[in-house]
């Protein structure tokens, strides 16, 4: 005999994130994985690891949610869920904007790197790379700067 899946509701989803995973897996007699993996699935940050202050609040829908994260120190899904629930919209205009310095950054590392350093996903550095036809990093070499050996 099977247990039957969770049935989430609304409330359910509501509340993640809101108490820990444990409590409410005690409240709606479940497991605490369950909730984890559902609270995971949707970007839900745990309780007690940030809390949402009127300063952070206001930064949601200002810029776009990767910067947003970053200055936070959280998930880009945390971000988008909580602008979400509260019914943000996302940031006008907060499509990157290459300039010259960071198409300069392009092909001087691996673009996971350049992503990192730009806030942006390795996709997006990637496919900015080969739009403007610049070669991939050479792997297991410095960036750019290093000691050239011809």
């Amino acid at each position: 005999m099977g247990k039957a899946a969770l049935q989430w509701t609304d409330e359910m989803l509501a509340s993640l994130g809101r108490e820990t995973d444990a409590a409410l897996a005690e409240l709606w007699g479940t497991t605490a994985k369950t909730v984890n993996l559902k609270r995971n699935a949707l970007g839900i940050a745990a309780f007690g690891h940030f809390q949402w202050t009127p300063e952070a609040l206001a930064l949601l829908g200002k810029a776009a949610d990767a910067e947003v994260a970053a200055q936070l120190g959280i998930s880009k899904a945390s971000v988008v869920a909580k602008r979400g629930e509260l019914k943000i919209g996302s940031a006008a205009g907060s499509a990157f904007v290459w300039t010259d310095e960071a198409v300069a950054l392009l092909g001087t590392a691996s673009d996971a790197k350049v992503a990192l350093q730009l806030g942006l996903s390795r996709l997006t550095v990637y496919n900015a790379r080969l739009a403007r036809g610049i070669a991939a990093a050479p792997r297991g070499r410095a960036a750019a700067g290093g000691s050239s050996q011809e």
